[in-house]
């Protein structure tokens, strides 16, 4: 127990230390620019996070008191099932993502630059 509660000390420490290195680390204009839009990502996904592992462990609490099992077990259970469901919508927000790129880059170069060539 101890290992893991040192494990999380250290990980949120270094999460907080990215988080407060993104304003120093944006050079000039075009990277002082991107700050703003990261944060957004980034606190968007840990929001994600947060709910759905949280929901998970209390929806599985509450079904495993409803059925009469271990609510300890039902909630390791439910925050299991919860990172799996963060995995699941993180991998089909990525893929959405990389098709809505791919076809704004098609966008652009069809009918950007071939049919309006000046």
């Amino acid at each position: 127990m101890r290992d893991s509660r040192h494990a999380f000390l250290t990980n949120f420490a270094g999460f907080v230390l990215v988080l407060h290195a993104t304003g120093t680390s944006a050079s000039g204009r075009e990277g002082a620019a991107m700050v703003e839009p990261v944060l957004w990502i980034v606190l968007i996904t840990v929001a994600a996070f947060v709910a759905l592992v949280i929901g998970g462990g209390v929806l599985g609490t509450f079904r495993a008191s409803r059925s009469g099992e271990s609510i300890l077990k039902g909630g390791a259970r439910g925050l299991l099932k919860g990172l799996v469901a963060f995995l699941v919508v993180s991998a089909v927000s990525v893929a959405v993502v990389t098709i809505l790129g791919f076809l704004w880059i098609a966008y652009s170069f069809l009918c950007v630059l071939v049919l309006n060539p000046s």
